[in-house]
């Protein structure tokens, strides 16, 4: 599905590297720019695969995840407008570590990766864009390593979420499963904690979804929902 190319434009700008670009660089990145459509429940790639596109979210939302081989599944990220695929895959040879699922219908653009690199190097201020965002990358691991070594599933959860609610807003695409994965803890751990938060009247839950509603206290870990 192809769109005029200033529409795709204001896509890429959306990015928050590619935005550093002059006007006439991203043109130039849009010609070569196509519009996927996915449905919930599809998936853009699979771990394994090797990563033969640039993918940026423009519509919906993306869960990345892998699978270990005990069957566990751990998430990694939730993608929503404006964010990349695992964009750091493009400059590296060998597969894809993570799958990405879609978890709202989705409009993704994709570019591929040879002409997506070629243009990098072109654009200096993209290119020291990218390496700052890989250094925020390995500091969030980090983070997410001490996490799960240190702390506890309550504070885990929390962290998680007040991360999800920075990049994606209020309105979250995530199960208590999804939770679990991304805590490194059991559903059911993660089902009891978010439960707390609900009576707390920190977040609500529905179907498949988690409204965040007083998203100060999640930077309270005072709150009540960490007495025992």
């Amino acid at each position: 599905m192809h769109q005029p190319t200033d529409a795709i434009v204001r896509v890429l700008q959306t990015d928050i590297n590619l935005r550093l670009a002059e006007p006439e660089a991203l043109v130039l990145l849009a010609r070569r720019a196509r519009q996927l459509q996915f449905a919930k429940g599809e998936y853009v790639f699979h771990a394994g695969e090797a990563a033969t596109h640039f993918y940026l979210m423009q519509r919906g939302r993306v869960i990345m995840s892998k699978e270990a081989p005990s069957g566990r599944s751990f998430t990694y990220l939730v993608a929503g407008p404006g964010m990349s695929l695992s964009g750091i895959a493009c400059f590296k040879d060998g597969p894809r570590l993570f799958t990405a699922r879609v978890v709202e219908d989705a409009t993704v653009l994709s570019i591929p990766s040879a002409e997506f690199r070629a243009w990098v190097q072109d654009n200096p201020a993209v290119a020291i864009g990218i390496l700052g965002t890989m250094g925020d990358m390995l500091n969030g691991a980090y983070t997410r390593v001490l996490d799960l070594i240190d702390e506890s599933v309550e504070t885990r959860v929390v962290n998680v979420l007040r991360m999800l609610h920075a990049r994606l807003g209020t309105d979250l695409p995530l199960t208590n499963s999804d939770i679990a994965e991304m805590t490194g803890t059991s559903r059911e751990s993660a089902a009891r904690v978010v439960s707390r938060l609900q009576a707390a009247g920190i977040l609500s839950k529905s179907r498949g979804r988690i409204t965040i509603c007083d998203p100060e206290c999640l930077s309270a870990p005072s709150g009540p929902f960490f007495i025992i």
